[in-house]
């Protein structure tokens, strides 16, 4: 059984590409940097290490997509 957050983070992918949209790894980490700044002081210490480690995974990933790896 596929976790349902998942499960929408799917739809909303299959959504985008039937949009067209041509956003990619640079553009989310944008979008979620941009979110935390707004929302930093908002958000609970552990919810806020959970982010950026999703930003950190996201930021290794397009990285070692640049260099080939």
């Amino acid at each position: 059984m596929i976790n349902p957050i998942i499960q929408a983070m799917q739809a909303r992918a299959e959504l985008l590409d039937i949009q067209g949209s041509t956003q990619g790894l640079d553009d989310a980490l944008a979008n979620l940097a941009g979110w935390i700044e707004l929302r930093q002081e908002e958000l609970h210490e552990d919810d806020l290490a959970v982010l950026l480690e999703v930003g950190g995974i996201l930021y290794r990933e397009g990285l070692n997509r640049r260099m080939g790896e």
